[in-house]
């Protein structure tokens, strides 16, 4: 040990009370692990404290829990010379010195390091000596982001023991591990989910011009972006119709619309401000899916392909013709005739496609974030009339589903020459 800094200019000697705690620590017999000379003709590891201890740490260690590396450098202060961190997660403007060295073996610059005050490059270790990176071990599991219509839990680890320096290779595998949990289902919808964070914010003004404080209602941003911008708290002005982030990121756990097709029974949910796929078995990037009986990695055996057609209907009243049961998957409905006659779906008693008689608009219910969606879809001819009719509910359904066909009263009359046969309706 150094009776003082070492490698600056400032001296730094043992205060009264570090006197006495050192003696204490060796008086007490607790000092035997110094005793040993330094590994010096072994590995770098084992005598540069940098490769295990980043600028980071060495800021959290001087300053608190909370302090990190200085995000700006000053000219005049060598990077290894002093050790300058923020010390308040909200001021990013300053930063507080300590007149130490960073430890030997800080990562200064691209492929440079710190060596007693100084950053040098390999050569000037005088070693060939390759260190790669090993990872740290798993931190312990977060607590669920939500209480209820599945968060996510995760834990990290980082590539810090050592960290890779001299040319050595990076880790290799993912340094974050992630599972959905609290699954069971909340009284409202996913949707709703977001529109709450997005109603948080509705008394928070925005500036479009100087000085000039604005409020609006914000709503989900649906249909507007996906993917990543998504989770970044883009929500939408109720009444302006444009759409801005109102705040870093949406809750992890917030679901969102994939960029990509989703594999049947993945989740796409927000983590970290992107939009991410959980597999089936709820765990991040698995690729786990279900079969087309809704199972979890079956194999399909445990469901039937059932298939039919309706043609029948009364006019002027919606007739049932198809009741789905409890666990129904993959279902596929179309009607290919609905210039005279249009689908209506009920959920639970209400009707949630048509029901008042006239041909219902394109609609997902109760929205495209939610895992139990029902996709109805009206496609017209390039003439714009009715073509067909599709209702998609990829299920497995958890409660049962009313599939209805309402006919439309047709009725004419006409006059034509007594050697021509009648015209039919």
């Amino acid at each position: 040990m150094a009776t003082d800094g070492g490698y600056n200019s400032v001296d730094l000697t043992w205060s009264p009370c570090s006197r006495q705690q050192l003696l204490t620590f060796f008086s007490e017999g607790r000092a035997e692990c110094v005793k040993d000379f330094p590994a010096l003709g072994g590995s770098l590891q084992d005598w540069k404290p940098g490769l295990y201890y980043g600028v980071d740490d060495q800021c959290r260690i001087a300053f608190g829990s909370t302090a990190r590396a200085c995000s700006f450098s000053n000219p005049d202060l060598p990077a290894c010379r002093v050790l300058s961190c923020h010390v308040k997660p909200e001021d990013v403007g300053s930063c507080k010195r300590l007149l130490v060295p960073l430890l030997d073996g800080t990562e200064c610059a691209p492929n440079q390091w710190c060596l007693k005050g100084r950053c040098v490059s390999t050569d000037d270790f005088g070693s060939s000596v390759v260190v790669n990176g090993s990872w740290s071990s798993w931190s312990e599991f977060s607590s669920c982001s939500r209480t209820c219509g599945g968060g996510v839990m995760l834990r990290t680890r980082e590539c810090n023991n050592p960290r890779p320096a001299f040319g050595g290779i990076d880790c290799e595998g993912p340094d974050i591990e992630v599972e959905l949990c609290h699954q069971q289902p909340c009284e409202g919808t996913q949707l709703e989910f977001m529109a709450e964070q997005c109603s948080q914010t509705d008394l928070r003004p925005l500036y479009l011009l100087p000085n000039t404080a604005s409020f609006y209602k914000w709503i989900p941003a649906i249909g507007f972006v996906k993917g990543d911008e998504q989770c970044r708290y883009m929500c939408q002005s109720d009444a302006e119709d444009f759409i801005v982030s109102r705040g870093s990121h949406f809750v992890d756990g917030t679901r969102c619309e994939s960029d990509s097709s989703t594999p049947y029974g993945a989740t796409a949910a927000c983590l970290r401000g992107r939009c991410q796929l959980f597999g089936c078995d709820g765990v991040l990037h698995s690729g786990k899916a279900w079969d087309v009986c809704g199972v979890c990695g079956g194999n399909g055996s445990t469901c039937i392909l059932t298939s039919d057609s309706y043609s029948g209907g009364r006019a002027k009243e919606y007739t049932t013709f198809l009741t789905l049961p409890v666990n129904a998957s993959q279902v596929y409905i179309v009607n290919s005739g609905p210039v005279f006659t249009h689908l209506a779906v009920m959920v639970g008693g209400e009707y949630i496609v048509s029901g008042t008689g006239a041909m219902s608009l394109n609609i997902t219910h109760p929205s495209p974030l939610d895992e139990d969606y029902i996709q109805y879809r009206l496609h017209l001819t390039p003439d714009h009339l009715p073509e067909t009719e599709e209702v998609v509910l990829p299920g497995p359904l958890k409660q049962e589903i009313t599939i209805q066909v309402r006919k439309i009263d047709i009725s004419g009359s006409s006059r034509i020459p007594t050697n021509r046969a009648p015209i039919p309706f």
